[in-house]
């Protein structure tokens, strides 16, 4: 990524597409690369911006569009350009909606009531990988993660005391690679909504040693990011 954070921004409503561009662009380090009004111009215009290489760095993405919708459109980006730094921006704020931009490779959900400063965070966050959210969609995010009330608890294999004990865990077609005690701390944490700084200053770890946890365990779930993480996690149910 250069000096500037290049952006692309996709959105039915023309007034919305250029009152982001000016916002965005009040900022000295944005640059917009291009917008578009439903998803099917957007992939294509993508793919011009590849062939000039000029690609963006980070996506705004609107749900509700003609053509192709923005969850549609997310999950064609991703499967083809899996680097893509997708930020869900919409006014819905309906937990499956936000579930399933997430499922589709979105790196972040956030509101179009955002301020600009807001706004302007969220794209350097995404710009370098990371999530950040609203927290009124966070706490529509990681509540679905509370955990199960006692009258119901999960039955994982129980691990031996050794540091290298681990846990498995399969649903009815995949078997997941084994995560170890540690990389199932580390996960349950993330989970909860805590970052790399809390996990570590939790388990007396450096951050560095929390980030190679987050690395194994993505690679072992087989997702981009550690939303995805969790969502999968969820999904199989050992957090």
């Amino acid at each position: 990524m250069g000096s500037h954070i290049r952006v692309l921004i996709v959105d039915d409503q023309t007034l919305v597409r250029e009152g982001f561009r000016k916002l965005l662009e009040f900022e000295a380090d944005f640059t917009v690369v291009g917008t578009a009004g439903d998803g099917e111009a957007a992939l294509t215009l993508l793919d011009q911006l590849y062939q000039q290489g000029t690609p963006p760095d980070v996506i705004l993405m609107d749900i509700r569009m003609p053509r192709m919708d923005g969850i549609a459109a997310t999950q064609a980006i991703t499967a083809s350009r899996p680097e893509a730094h997708i930020i869900i921006l919409t006014t819905f704020d309906d937990v499956e909606l936000i579930h399933a931009g997430l499922r589709a490779g979105a790196l972040g959900y956030s509101l179009k009531d955002i301020t600009a400063e807001q706004l302007a965070l969220t794209v350097r966050t995404a710009a370098n990988g990371q999530v950040l959210f609203q927290s009124t969609i966070a706490s529509k995010v990681f509540s679905a993660f509370a955990p199960p009330s006692p009258a119901s608890p999960p039955s994982p294999p129980t691990p031996s005391t050794e540091a290298h004990s681990t846990f498995s865990y399969m649903n009815s077609t995949t078997q997941i690679e084994p995560l170890t005690e540690r990389e199932h701390e580390v996960l349950s944490l993330i989970a909860h909504g805590a970052s790399n700084r809390q996990v570590a200053e939790k388990l007396y770890l450096t951050e560095g040693t929390v980030k190679n946890h987050m690395t194994n365990i993505l690679g072992k779930l087989g997702v981009r990011d550690r939303t995805q993480a969790v969502l999968k996690a969820r999904e199989l149910g050992f957090v």
